[in-house]
């Protein structure tokens, strides 16, 4: 049997605090990236990045391909908004003018409803109602379950308590029509999760902030609407800006660009190197050990190498920092192992644009699960993005896993993708041949921020205090969004040059 070699890496100088980011996605780039975009300018004393991925790339559930003119975003396409961190992040890196939105004349969504596709009503904000002509004359919802919505008007607000299930927190509000219809599809898509499982305070907190300062959703959302209309998601809104973000060239240009950042203010990464535990230095008795913790990996050849830092940003999935973990604080990877993970997957399917009826004047479909869809999703890319496809060809996405079928990534290839021709062909009646597929797979890639989801954070953290130079970040935590693990990012960058 061959024993790898161990080495130890000696850091570029004692006096230079050396900061190692595990984790190659957004939350690890964006905070390698702040540490050294900031660190530079901390009296003249620099820090030494080192960030490591397991992967030959970066980016982690974000992943752009080009294919014969087609950019093809196998993960997130975009981001919202109404949270800047997205925005500004990208403007900062030079990436301002490469920003682009929803073509206007395509931000409807469409709906599946006793087989017939509806839009959304106009002027909906996640599921609730702005504008009261769209939705009454709406056939999604029946005159009951409209009248029911309405009752958020008059009913009292509900006393801060513990936390709330997505699920019971619109049905208390809106009712079960409005649940199953629109909040289900809409938002429980948005996690591939079970909406009666998932923490309202963590999925969806500004919805109880309107409750809590408006008691009611619908006059919260009204008068946010009037005092911010532009951030607002405003399906068919004309020239009203986009409630989203994407890059000209797909959110892999993001990527790129802070990869290009990190490197040129001096930081190092390293792909195709895995983490193996986090240990402490023996230290004497009167005096602190330096460095304060010990990163081993496992090299591109083969050999373990062992990293000193001062500190470590651990940006992985829960269930990964659960393992580096165990030897150094079981009690901590305990309630890590403990956050749950889904597993989605998307097709791309590209076809001449001719060969499809459907007008394909829309973001793309959802669908309620009494539908009986064996997808969760599908977007039109080429309608949602300008540029994303050559002239005359379509480009869309279908998205399947999650909490309604979890097996469905134990299928082949060719599976997922016969099974999204047939749905497509039964929804928008594509009866054409593909010009080229793609298949990509995320498996155990969406965690799930269940009842006590901001407690149970709230303590892990608290517990990784405990460990002088450990932190924690990523979709796990305070966000899945792209804004949210930048905002993450920068706010472990701020705590570590304060320390």
């Amino acid at each position: 049997m061959i024993i790898p070699a161990v080495t130890a890496r000696e850091p570029a100088s004692a006096e230079i605090p050396h900061v190692v980011v595990v984790g190659g996605g957004i939350t690890g780039l964006a905070a390698a990236y702040r540490l050294l975009r900031e660190g530079a300018g901390r009296d003249g004393n620099p820090l030494e990045v080192t960030l490591i991925e397991e992967r030959r790339r970066l980016g982690g559930n974000v992943q752009t391909e080009r294919h014969d003119g087609f950019v093809v975003d196998g993960g997130p396409d975009s981001f919202i908004t109404t949270k800047p961190q997205g925005t500004a992040l990208c403007k900062e890196l030079g990436l301002g003018d490469r920003l682009i939105g929803t073509s206007p004349e395509n931000r409807r969504v469409y709906v599946r409803h006793h087989g017939e596709l509806h839009p959304l009503p106009e002027g909906l904000m996640l599921t609730v109602p702005t504008r009261f002509l769209p939705l009454a004359r709406s056939p999604l919802m029946s005159w009951p379950g409209k009248m029911r919505m309405a009752l958020d008007l008059v009913l009292p607000r509900r006393a801060r308590g513990e936390d709330e299930s997505m699920g019971h927190f619109v049905r208390r509000r809106l009712g079960q029509e409005a649940l199953d219809r629109l909040a289900e599809p809409l938002m429980g898509g948005i996690y591939a999760g079970d909406v009666e499982a998932l923490s309202i305070d963590s999925t969806f907190p500004q919805l109880v902030d309107l409750e809590r300062r408006h008691g009611s959703l619908i006059r919260g959302a009204i008068a946010q609407r009037a005092g911010a209309g532009a951030r607002l998601v405003k399906p068919n809104a004309g020239a009203a800006p986009s409630a989203f973000h994407s890059l000209t060239g797909g959110m892999g240009e993001l990527v790129d660009a802070l990869r290009a950042a990190i490197e040129a203010a001096g930081g190092t990464v390293q792909t195709d190197t895995r983490l193996l535990a986090l240990t402490r230095p023996r230290g004497g008795l009167l005096a602190p050990p330096s460095p304060r913790l010990l990163v081993r990996v496992a090299t591109p050849s083969g050999a373990e190498e062992t990293l000193p830092a001062d500190d470590v940003v651990l940006a992985l999935p829960a269930y990964a920092c659960a393992s580096a973990l165990e030897g150094l604080d079981a009690e901590l990877a305990r309630p890590l192992r403990e956050i749950p993970y889904l597993s989605t997957g998307t097709i791309v399917v590209a076809y001449p644009r001719a060969e499809i009826p459907h007008p394909l004047d829309a973001l793309g479909l959802i669908f309620p699960r009494s539908e009986g869809r064996r997808i969760l999703a599908a977007t039109f890319i080429s309608s949602k993005w300008t540029g994303r496809a050559p002239s005359g060809m379509a480009l869309l996405r279908v998205f399947v896993g999650g909490h309604r079928d979890p097996t469905a990534l134990g299928q082949s290839d060719e599976a997922l993708v016969d099974l999204a021709r047939t749905e497509l062909r039964e929804l928008l009646a594509i009866r054409a041949a593909p010009l080229f597929t793609r298949v990509f797979r995320f498996d155990r890639s969406n965690p799930q921020p269940l009842l006590g989801h901001g407690k149970r954070v709230r303590d892990l953290r608290a517990r990784a205090s405990r460990i002088p130079g450990l932190y924690l970040a990523g979709a796990a935590f305070d966000g899945v969004g792209i804004p949210d693990c930048i905002r993450q990012a920068n706010e472990v960058a701020s705590a570590i040059l304060r320390a």
